[in-house]
């Protein structure tokens, strides 16, 4: 594969010139909004501009975190939003320049491993707060194909991202499925038989009020997540929603996972199977066959109901946590029937889930396998 060497700010618009009128609504997309692994982020909030600071850029630009330790942890995403936006500062915008690189194409230079790391090398400032220099990744030197090769490459890797796509889109319509009919059962009172109970005090009469460490084992890795390895057998859980991998597992079988500590304390997923946890992630298990029930229900109460959850019970003020007892002692309403005929429908709803799950890990695997080898050119494209 021809390729000629040359440097990131000569092949590549860096924090692109966007003109924003004053007074006019734009999308706005905060750095929290960027998820590991996700090609696009899309924005649900706006604001009125009034000459405020912050990352300008236009639909289709790449935004990547310039702060430790989103930049190493690979915050970085392609902006889907129509038109013109505003993003936090913490952002750098990069954008393809016509007739010599192809933006879809900028998009995973920028996702290669290594040009992370180089960008993080240049990384100034308080400990804690760093953040990268761009007129360093500006310097720092590429093997840049032709743009018909850009082209090729940028459609191989963005067939992954698409088939992504289309099972994160899936996954929402499950959810949603699953969602509607907890609400109606446990939130509105609206479950099967509802018109002959008896309420007292606004709730059924028979139900009685649980603990999940009363039905559930609640418990966490010991493992760092530099202690894991790309090519490990077991899906290994952080409290990122970024997969890794380890070479053994600490519980096979039906779970919630709870992310104990960061910017995604509380979120849970479901997953059946052998998995491995980081020090601070947390595993909700059925103690016996009688609670694989609850572990359905509850992993609807903690997805669905997530604020109401952990409203106020997150600790920390710089980085919110949770500890084991705020799992275990968590109160929840108990109706063996009820809960029981709810899993029954949701069971399927939520392993259709985790089945595109693990399909979408797999595919991200792949592509991120194949990216650093069309790259380079170890793997020949012809445009």
């Amino acid at each position: 594969m021809d390729t000629t060497l040359t440097k990131i700010g000569e092949c590549i618009n860096c924090n692109p010139s966007v003109k924003l009128d004053k007074g006019k609504i734009y999308p706005i997309i905060d750095i929290d909004k960027i998820v590991v692994g996700r090609k696009f982020v899309t924005n649900k909030e706006f604001i009125v501009f009034s000459n405020q600071s912050g990352a300008r850029f236009e639909n289709g630009d790449t935004l990547m975190a310039r702060i430790t330790p989103c930049l190493e942890n690979g915050k970085i995403a392609k902006a889907q939003i129509g038109g013109k936006g505003i993003g936090s500062t913490e952002l750098f915008v990069f954008r393809g320049i016509e007739g010599i690189t192809d933006s879809e194409f900028v998009y995973y230079l920028f996702k290669q491993q290594y040009i992370r790391e180089l960008s993080a090398n240049s990384m100034t400032g308080a400990s804690g707060r760093q953040r990268a220099d761009l007129k360093f990744i500006k310097r720092i030197k590429i093997p840049l194909p032709t743009l018909p090769i850009q082209c090729k490459i940028a459609s191989i890797l963005s067939a992954y991202d698409s088939l992504i796509e289309n099972n994160t889109k899936r996954i929402r319509l499950l959810e949603r499925m699953a969602e509607n009919l907890y609400k109606e059962w446990f939130v509105r009172f609206r479950f099967p038989g509802y018109k002959n109970a008896e309420f007292i005090d606004g709730l059924p009469k028979g139900w009685t009020i649980e603990k999940v460490g009363t039905w559930c084992r609640v418990f966490t890795g010991k493992k760092d997540v530099n202690q894991t390895v790309d090519n490990g057998k077991y899906i290994f859980f952080s409290c990122s929603p970024a997969i890794f991998y380890s070479d053994d597992y600490i519980y096979d079988g039906k779970a919630i996972i709870v992310a104990g500590n960061g910017s995604y304390t509380g979120r849970t997923r479901f997953f059946s199977g052998k998995f491995d946890l980081y020090q601070r992630t947390y595993a909700i298990v059925p103690i016996d066959e009688l609670a694989e029930n609850i572990i359905l229900y509850l992993y609807a109460r903690f997805k669905f109901g997530f604020e109401k959850v952990y409203s106020g019970g997150t600790r920390g003020s710089a980085i919110p946590y949770i500890v084991m007892k705020d799992i275990t002692h968590y109160k929840f309403l108990y109706n063996a029937e009820i809960i029981r005929k709810y899993a029954h429908i949701a069971e399927s709803l939520f392993y259709e889930i985790e089945k595109l799950q693990r399909q979408s890990i797999l595919l991200a695997r792949q592509r991120d396998l194949l990216l650093p080898r069309l790259m380079s050119g170890k793997l020949e494209v012809k445009a």
